[in-house]
């Protein structure tokens, strides 16, 4: 037999389970001659105890060095116990003993693999190609030494010889079935194991190997037999008592799982699969001290498992050990960045901390990367509406509903988040989802009955609060709905009174706050909705509607600007850290030339570290407006840094770079912009104009013929020749440019804009037959609609824009300024019929959007059905927005309003001033008649 080299031994490293294609349990353990320490190590090793088994064969090495079985003996023993050192030295002193060759070639090489020195093994042992016993078992090893570097054809060679040698040596059936594995052919290595059971039915290797397929199939019945019958045959085999343990965990069997765990610890106490494994099992049974405890036995061997550290820090969660379960946390998801349990795991933890912007950035990271499950969007939606993202709330729970559409809750939760963000369209959508899906809840009605009021949809309102019944009305969320219905029919006083109730009982309700606050704003209480909105400020910083309220009233010349920007100021230092605050602040001292005071309040402490878009752009609008241009540039390239893809970004930038003398630089920033998004109108537009004053209108011209030949920049391209010719005042030209390029592409930008550059021209009809035979083919082309209806009014073709418009508000419900003109217009008739629908599509109309037009609107309507006293507060704001020698018209139906009333002093204080003007007005001749009335004559 050729003379195995000596080899160095290292210390032992967990080897993988496809390493150990020979196993002690295959190999002799004693011969029948030997007696006195052998009976005892064999009884030890029956009771579980290893180490004094081995103990005791070491004691008969000493005692009979020349003893090849005892030598042998112990290498297996100290197999089982990882001593590969040991192992190895007693292999070859087996071997130079006389020990049986094939069977101490085995052993000598199952040290090798066992101590991960698959390279040291090649070299160690070529392959020899007798005695065959040898050659068989060299080659076997060799081809599990080959799998284990990765060199799969090589290993399938020495496999195969390894077959041709000796074809039933179980040990060359087992790796032969690695390398099917590895070549990943499951079926064929099952097979393969198969036939090797079939001729040796007790082989512990093929059937923990079995077992393992079983177990990944998810056959756990099959497998939890396999691994019986390994310690049937193997009672202390380590390998076979945790692969069972770990199927009975899957089984939910966690008593009989410990049962074995205990069992291999006995047998090898230190080892670490099965501190871990029992670790696991008291994390199961809530011991958290245990398996604390047992995870810190493991030491820095605890990052080799692929959920060591997230089991760490559930356990210090639980410990309330909060610092070193987040560290846990965090290492488990730095290796695992993937894991959406450990991204929930981090998030919980930074919520316990009260630190949920951080929870939501966990959890963000996780969905952008596409691997949020069910559980983890939800999560990342409850932490965004926690902190007043109502639109990324409805985005996460959007997600989540995409990957579990039968989940009623879900729904409920993303028509919660819709609502908040204003999305009435959207609520219903989802709500009635979740009515389908069998939650039809309070909560679902309620949001129902919202949705239909922010839609001003009085008439489905109602139904929804109809099916509430008593229930559905009490407390804080029955009585806001309460007070919008009561404000969206405007009967002022019954919602004034239903809010204020619902802020006597819950004095922290901002719903019943804002809907205060618009009422005292219809009753022109400017003064008491702005202390509302205040108050509203400072429970939520971030409250999109009050910020918006009061920044409009800042930003504006009206009487009340100075107090609403106080309000707006006072909210601000209240709340240094609140972007939006900020920058809504921000622009009204811009607007009010104040930029110095912008820069102070977007700089300041608080907003200094916080990133973001937005506040990047608006401070670098402040420095803009402070003349500040080097800090202006430098802030935009920030935040165009931070969001490659913002349009918004990138136009600031490149005004900027125009500004400080580099439009070349302005012109190459775009079009890098437009060679990412070629499509975009608002780049097409930028480098419209770049061109345009850098080298004239020819050019601008030539450059938009350009963009519009290329088909990725269409639709929007196909416009800018037409823009052009408008901005130079040629809308008949405009109007050509737009037809010649709708022959060839046909498209609703193009059809409107030919429209509007034909009324440009003063061709109104031609404007109308060009939307006329768009919408013979999109019939329900709402911008189309619109704009029709607009030249049948002024046209005075009333009944055909009646007709358009009843199908625009059809197709689009909230559209104020579609259901003013057709309330407007329905109001024409005479017949108690249509005086409803005009007062129902008014109130629909002002509840939406509550300007001078539609408060106009509905005053009028009401104030012609005799509901006077309602009419007075809103034809008195429509009147106040503009003077009444600007508006006349708006004075006499004040008047009219007033004197219906008896209070004809104030009609006549009104309407004198009005008359007195030059300016002409479809009812002048009421008026006048109405103004001789009020004098006596």
């Amino acid at each position: 037999m050729r003379r195995i080299p000596p080899a160095a031994a290292p210390r032992l490293l967990r080897a993988l389970p496809l390493a150990l294609a020979l196993s002690a349990a295959s190999l002799p353990f004693a011969l029948p001659s030997m007696a006195g320490p052998l009976e005892r190590a064999q009884e030890a090793r029956a009771r579980g105890n290893l180490r004094e088994a081995q103990i005791e064969l070491r004691n008969l090495v000493r005692d009979q060095p020349e003893d090849a079985g005892a030598h042998a003996a112990l290498a297996s023993i100290s197999l089982d116990l990882n001593d590969t050192e040991l192992a190895e030295r007693e292999a070859r002193a087996a071997l130079e003993r006389g020990y049986d060759a094939a069977a101490g070639t085995a052993l000598l090489m199952r040290s090798y693999l066992a101590s991960n020195r698959a390279e040291v093994l090649l070299r160690d042992f070529p392959q020899v190609e007798t005695p065959k016993p040898v050659a068989a078992q060299i080659a076997a090893a060799r081809a599990q030494a080959l799998l284990i570097l990765g060199r799969k054809d090589e290993a399938a060679q020495s496999a195969a010889l390894a077959r041709q040698i000796a074809p039933d040596v179980p040990e060359v059936g087992i790796v032969a079935s690695n390398v099917a594995l590895v070549q990943g052919d499951r079926v064929a290595a099952e097979a393969v194991l198969d036939a090797v059971l079939a001729s040796h039915p007790d082989n512990a290797d093929a059937l923990l190997r079995k077992g393992g397929l079983q177990y990944e199939r998810r056959d756990l019945q099959a497998a939890l037999a396999s691994f019986d019958r390994v310690l049937q045959s193997a009672p202390n085999s380590v390998a076979g008592r945790l692969r069972r343990a770990e199927t009975l965990i899957q089984l939910q069997d966690d008593a009989r799982a410990r049962a074995d765990v205990d069992a291999a610890l006995k047998v090898v106490p230190t080892n670490a699969p099965a501190i871990y494994m029992r670790a696991l099992l008291e994390l199961r049974a809530k011991d958290w001290t245990g398996a604390d405890a047992d995870l810190q036995k493991l030491g820095p061997a605890l990052g080799n498992f692929p959920n060591g550290y997230l089991m760490q820090a559930t356990a210090k969660q639980a410990l309330g050990q909060k610092a070193q379960a987040e560290d846990a946390a965090s290492r488990h998801l730095a290796r695992n960045p993937d894991d959406p349990r450990g991204a929930r795991l981090l998030a919980a933890l930074a919520l316990e901390d009260k630190r949920p912007r951080d929870a939501a950035a966990v959890l963000a990271t996780l969905a952008d990367r596409g691997k949020a499950d069910v559980e983890s969007l939800e999560l990342l939606g409850t932490v965004q509406s926690l902190l007043n993202r109502p639109r990324e709330a409805a985005t996460a729970f959007e997600k989540a509903a995409e990957l579990a559409p039968q989940n009623a809750s879900i729904f409920n939760r993303l028509a919660a988040a819709r609502l908040a963000t204003g999305d009435a369209a959207g609520t219903q959508e989802a709500a009635n989802r979740a009515v389908a899906l069998g939650g039809d809840t309070l909560a679902t009605r309620q949001m129902l009955a919202f949705a239909a009021l922010a839609q001003g949809d009085v008439t489905a309102a109602e139904a929804e609060m109809d099916r509430l019944g008593p229930e559905g009305r009490k407390g804080d969320t029955g009585a806001v709905l309460d007070g919008t219905l009561l404000t969206l029919r405007m009967d002022l006083p019954g919602a004034r009174a239903a809010f204020e109730g619902a802020l006597r009982d819950h004095p922290n309700s901002n719903p019943a706050r804002m809907g205060l606050a618009r009422v005292a704003f219809l009753q022109d209480k400017p003064e008491e909705a702005e202390r509302l909105l205040g108050e509203v400020l400072k429970q939520e910083p971030g409250h999109a509607e009050a910020v918006t309220q009061l920044t409009t009233a800042a930003a504006g010349n009206g009487p009340r600007a100075a107090a609403a920007r106080a309000v707006l100021e006072g909210a601000q230092a209240a709340h240094p850290g609140e972007p939006l605050l900020a920058m809504s602040l921000s622009a009204v001292l811009m607007r009010a030339n104040e930029p110095a005071k912008a820069v102070a309040v977007l700089d300041a402490e608080p907003l200094r570290a916080k990133g973001g878009v937005a506040l990047t752009l608006a401070r670098s609008r402040a420095y803009a407006a402070a003349a500040d241009w080097k800090r202006a540039e430098e802030a935009a390239r920030l935040a165009l840094a931070e969001a490659p893809s913002s349009i918004l970004a990138r136009r600031q930038l490149a005004g900027l770079l125009v500004r400080n003398g580099d439009p070349k630089g302005a012109e190459v920033l775009i079009r890098q912009g437009l060679r990412e998004a070629p499509a975009d109108a608002t780049l097409q537009q930028a480098l419209i104009t770049l061109v345009r004053e850098a080298q004239g209108p020819a050019a601008a011209m030539d450059a938009a013929r350009q963009l519009a030949s290329r088909p990725e920049g269409r639709p929007a391209s196909l416009v800018l020749l037409g823009d052009l010719m408008l901005a130079e005042k040629q809308p008949k030209q405009a109007a050509e440019a737009y037809a010649a390029m709708a022959k060839e592409v046909p498209s609703p930008i193009l059809a409107l804009r030919q429209a509007n550059a034909w009324r440009a021209a003063g061709q109104a009809d031609k404007a109308a037959a060009v939307l006329q035979a768009w919408l013979a083919n999109a019939p329900d082309d709402t911008d189309a609609l619109m704009l029709l209806s607009q030249l049948d009014m002024q046209a005075g073709r009333m009944d055909a824009a009646e007709q358009r418009l009843s199908r625009l508000v059809t197709l689009k419900p909230r559209d104020a300024v579609a259901l003013n003109n057709l309330a407007w217009l329905t109001s024409r008739h005479e017949d108690r019929t249509a005086a409803a629908k005009a007062e129902a599509l008014a109130q629909r109309a002002y509840y939406l959007s509550p300007n001078q037009e539609t408060a106009d609107t509905l005053g009028w309507i009401l104030a012609r059905n005799g509901q006077a006293p309602r009419a007075v507060p809103l034809l008195r704001r429509a009147a106040a927005m503009r003077g009444s020698t600007q508006n006349p018209a708006a004075a006499y139906r004040l008047a009219y309003a007033l004197n219906a009333t008896g209070a004809k002093e104030e009609a006549l204080a009104v309407l004198t001033p009005a008359l007195a003007t030059e300016q002409t007005f479809p009812e002048r001749a009421e008026a006048s008649r109405l103004l001789a009335s009020l004098r006596g004559r």
